[in-house]
């Protein structure tokens, strides 16, 4: 069951890792005033990535142990989970997709992308949040869901 759990992680994360960017760079570039191209920028795939798969790894392998959750307790893991996703992806995957795609670190604002990485994964928390929560309700039915 809990390598069952695991599995769904990695497909769930997989999943988010490719629609959760893409989505956002949609609104991005609309909001901006067009489309750039189809797949947006690189690096927001790249930054988003590892957190995202590594969490869903993690939750999956939780959530198989765990048959009943209370509503209350699942938004607080969806709080603790989106919390730590955004503040890597904002912080450290930033940093790493920047030095994948330019190799080093000559023309990035180190301090400015830190602090403002922090900055947006708590503004946007009240949007995060219950996504992460629809994530996770998802995976957990999914990895306990009845058999037909």
């Amino acid at each position: 069951m809990k390598a069952k759990g695991v599995l769904k992680g990695i497909t769930i994360g997989i999943f988010c890792s490719i629609f959760i960017p893409y989505l956002f760079n949609r609104v991005g570039n609309t909001l901006a005033g067009g489309h750039i191209n189809y797949w947006g920028e690189s690096w927001v795939y790249i930054a988003f990535s590892i957190p995202m798969i590594l969490s869903m790894v993690i939750m999956g392998y939780y959530l198989s142990t765990q048959k009943n959750i209370p509503n209350k307790k699942m938004w607080w893991i969806s709080f603790f989970v989106t919390l730590i996703v955004s503040l890597l992806t904002g912080t450290l995957g930033i940093l790493i997709s920047e030095m994948i795609l330019r190799g080093n670190l000559n023309t990035f604002n180190l301090d400015g992308s830190m602090i403002w990485g922090v900055i947006y994964s708590i503004v946007l928390l009240p949007i995060t949040v219950p996504s992460g929560k629809l994530i996770l309700n998802s995976l957990h039915y999914w990895i306990h869901k009845p058999a037909i």
